[in-house]
């Protein structure tokens, strides 16, 4: 398959015009350069090759993609500790689990340790919710269970809290380490 002429230009416009957004919030005079040396390709395809790499620059320049960051660890952290529940009883190991993974979160985004604490400490119980309104239950679980069992597992949520304010901690000594050495 083979674009025409002006759909070469189109496509170009387009993937610059989406580079250049991100660009344009965290590294302005990078996004300017970008701008003038583009104008200075003269053919389609040269112009296509240059805004394929450039939008491919934006996603690998230092800050930009920190938007995506938080909230794809935070869901992997979920889905994570709901496998993990889902798999295994409520125990040690579960604490040690949800611990980890509130320490990982809140290093990772110190100013939402509190969101991640939360949201990792009540996997547990919207799990053991669920079994109880679904009555689907994990191979381990013998027993139905009423939904005030479900609620008593939001004790969870006080481990993961104090795990992901502790990782918040470190994680704001890391980076006032790095500015300094920088």
């Amino acid at each position: 398959m083979t674009v025409s002429t002006h759909g070469k230009r189109r496509l170009a416009d387009l993937l610059m015009t989406h580079a250049d957004s991100p660009f344009r919030r965290k590294h302005p005079e990078w996004a300017q350069a970008m701008v003038s040396e583009s104008s200075t390709l003269l053919s389609d395809t040269e112009r296509l090759r240059w805004s394929v790499g450039r939008a491919v620059a934006s996603y690998h320049a230092p800050g930009v993609l920190d938007w995506a960051t938080y909230p794809a660890a935070l869901g992997a952290g979920v889905v994570l500790m709901t496998a993990y529940q889902w798999s295994a009883d409520e125990s040690l190991r579960t604490v040690t689990m949800l611990s980890l993974i509130g320490m990982a979160l809140g290093a990772l985004q110190p100013q939402r340790c509190l969101l991640s604490g939360v949201a990792i400490g009540l996997v547990v119980a919207a799990v053991n919710s669920f079994e109880t309104i679904s009555g689907v239950r994990p191979a381990y679980e013998a027993t139905a269970h009423s939904l005030l069992h479900g609620a008593r597992w939001t004790v969870f949520t006080a481990p993961a809290l104090i795990a992901a304010l502790v990782g918040g901690y470190d994680g704001r000594k890391l980076r006032s380490l790095t500015r300094v050495r920088s």
